[in-house]
Parts: C-alpha cells; structure tokens; sequence
C-alpha cells in the first residue's frame, strides 16, 4: 500500500524526506505561516477518527481492505494528530456535526462518533452560537452555491463562524471538487492529505 513516509534502507525506518532537497523544496512550497491553527473538522472526517481510530491514535497497522484514498486520509490524521499532541492547535465541531451524525442508523457507531464529537463542540460558549447562527444565515448566500448539499453550506458557515483558517473535509466528489467556485470564503478548504502536507515540513519542531 503507497505510503506517506518512505522507507530509509540504510537507517533501517521510515522517514518523512528522502533527502534535504526534497524537504527544503517542501519548506518552500508550505511555509510556516501556513499550518492551519484552527481546523473545523467535517462530518466525515469525524467518522473516519472514530472508524480508524487505532490507526490514528494508537499508530496500528492500516488495514489492507481501506481504499488507497482512505488510506492516505487516515495516514495523513494520524500524522496530524500525533505532531496537534504537542501544539497548540484548535480543533472544532458544531452542533450541526452532532446533529448529522444523530442520523447514523447503527445506534453502536452514532453513539461512538457522538461520544467522540462532543468534545469538539463548545456547546454553551456564545461563540458557538455565534457559529450556529452564522452558518443558518449563510446557507442561501451566493458565496456557498456551488455546493449542493445545504448541510455542507452551513458546515462551512459554522467554521467561518468559529474564525477557522482551514476546514477539512475527505469529501472530493462534492466539496474539493467544486472549492475553486468557494474562493470567496475566508478559509482553506483541505483534504485530511493536504493538512499533512502543510504540517509535515515542520513537524520536527514539535517532535
């Protein structure tokens, strides 16, 4: 299975570069003003923490079955959230994610992805009302209508709501493929893979 890390023959591991060119090059293209500080997770990447989430809290082995897509995702989170461990970033939810996986039909998995979730959410903080209202009002604004699904419109309007710099989605039949038409919005809108890019050149000074 194609991997994020490559392995290093002569030290006998798995390392992040190949080589100095190849980091400094990553250095360049990912400056450091870049890693996202305040990251609004969408409802799928929530599933996909709680579905994998030996994988990427405890660093198990991925499962052969995943697709390579997913694969990388949860890779890429695991990543993440190994390096998040020692930074100080912030991760969010809403009351809409909460609200979108209460329709899980497996009561075992909506009552995990809640469990989980919850934590996320700032439910009585006056910026999570803020984030809620704001998300409402801009489901039927022009700056959101290339998306077809009102819940991923107010999603995005909760996380520009909570001051976000990135929302992160695996979603790229619908959301990354039409975020060119999004441009307008005050925030990056990132694969799980693409946070890791981001993340990944600088990862050894949390390390």
């Amino acid at each position: 299975m194609m991997s994020l890390e490559h392995w290093d023959a002569n030290r006998g591991k798995w390392v992040l570069y190949r080589n100095r060119e190849q980091h400094s090059d990553d250095c360049d293209r990912y400056p450091f003003e870049s890693i996202p500080r305040r990251v609004f997770l969408d409802t799928d990447v929530v599933n996909l923490l709680v579905k994998q989430g030996e994988q990427v809290f405890e660093q198990a082995p991925i499962p052969e079955h995943l697709d390579r897509t997913r694969a990388l995702d949860t890779e890429a989170l695991m990543h993440v959230f190994h390096v998040g461990a020692r930074a100080s970033w912030d991760i969010l939810a809403s009351r809409k994610t909460l609200e979108e996986i209460g329709r899980t039909p497996d009561p075992g998995m909506r009552d995990d992805l809640l469990d989980y979730a919850v934590l996320l959410v700032e439910q009585t903080s006056e910026d999570s009302a803020f984030a809620a209202g704001f998300g409402r009002r801009l489901v039927d604004t022009p700056f959101v209508s290339a998306l077809p699904d009102p819940g991923d419109r107010e999603l995005i309007g909760n996380a520009i709501g909570f001051g976000c710099d990135v929302f992160c989605t695996c979603d790229r039949r619908t959301i990354i493929r039409k975020r060119e038409r999004l441009r307008q919005l005050p925030l990056r809108i990132l694969t799980p893979e693409e946070w890791w890019a981001h993340v990944k050149p600088w990862a050894a000074l949390w390390g």
